[in-house]
């Protein structure tokens, strides 16, 4: 890869985001915008941004002159969607709209993270062509983004992710930080059983978002997600168990079940045509803890 091409990165103080940029600073001019913390990341440069700030965007985009401009603004918390459904308007429906706005006179490639709450989680498995009907503020907002996507933009991909695991950079903990570090401090905790989910490497996500950037697939909509499908307690269990952990440590919180006992919602996404058409290498439970376990910080 050579230093010709420009990336845009909104959202790049978050987990995914500053992830992201680490990835890419060394085959591309990489900016990254922040709200209130930049994260510190050498080779990458950081923007303060604020999404609804029509004209601070335009200067944003107009000084970067993006090839790639990649929106992995706003967090995936259900509960926080719910608490604060402005923000999270603001941030998963109004700030692509904006950014596509700004951005139709270079049109850049445009890569829109969405997720899995787009879906009602009735059956779980969900392809890319199957009708999204979200039941969430979450799944309404991200829904939102896809629209402005496809209206306003001539080259964008939209990619909808199963929940990732990987470490933070420290400023936003991921739930997998906090699973990590609760169970460091020997401290028990809940989770749900609610949700199936198709866990997937972090890692996995970065590989696919920089085989996106150099392709030339356009104006479709891809899945992301692993081979191995749970509940965010069997995810925690199986860290545990995998990690050296007391197992008991983490424990059901079982808010709403289906009269068999079974979860009442499957948010599971097939990830088949991703892999199929950018030979991406799908990864079992297993392979992903594979991957990060030379990044935890070891226990004493």
């Amino acid at each position: 890869m050579t230093h010709t091409k420009s990336v845009l990165i909104v959202g790049g103080s978050g987990y995914l985001g500053s992830y992201l940029a680490k990835r890419l600073r060394d085959g591309y001019k990489v900016y990254a915008t922040y709200f209130k913390k930049p994260a510190a990341i050498p080779g990458v440069s950081f923007i303060p941004m604020d999404v609804e700030n029509r004209n601070w965007v335009k200067r944003v985009v107009y000084t970067t002159q993006p090839s790639v401009v990649i929106y992995v603004a706003g967090s995936n918390d259900m509960q926080e969607a719910e608490k604060n459904a402005r923000n999270c308007e603001r941030l998963h429906a109004d700030g692509p709209t904006t950014l596509a706005g700004s951005t139709d006179i270079m049109q850049p490639r445009f890569i829109y993270l969405s997720n899995s709450y787009v879906f009602d989680g009735t059956k779980g498995n969900y392809h890319e062509q199957d009708t999204i009907l979200p039941g969430t503020v979450l799944g309404r907002m991200k829904s939102g983004g896809e629209n402005a996507m496809k209206s306003k933009c001539l080259n964008y991909i939209i990619l909808r992710s199963s929940p990732t695991f990987g470490r933070s950079n420290g400023l936003n903990l991921s739930f997998f930080d906090r699973l990590r570090m609760t169970l460091d401090r020997g401290k028990r905790i809940e989770l749900s059983t609610d949700e199936l989910h198709a866990f997937a490497p972090l890692d996995g996500l970065c590989d696919l978002i920089i085989k996106l950037i150099g392709s030339g697939v356009k104006n479709r909509v891809l899945h992301y997600g692993g081979l191995t499908k749970m509940n965010h307690f069997e995810f925690g269990q199986a860290f545990a168990k995998r990690f050296g952990y007391d197992p008991n440590l983490v424990v059901a919180r079982t808010a709403s079940q289906n009269t068999d006992g079974q979860p009442l919602f499957d948010f599971s996404l097939n990830f088949t045509q991703a892999v199929d058409i950018l030979k991406i290498k799908p990864f079992l439970l297993e392979e992903g803890f594979d991957l990060i376990e030379q990044q935890l910080i070891p226990k004493s």
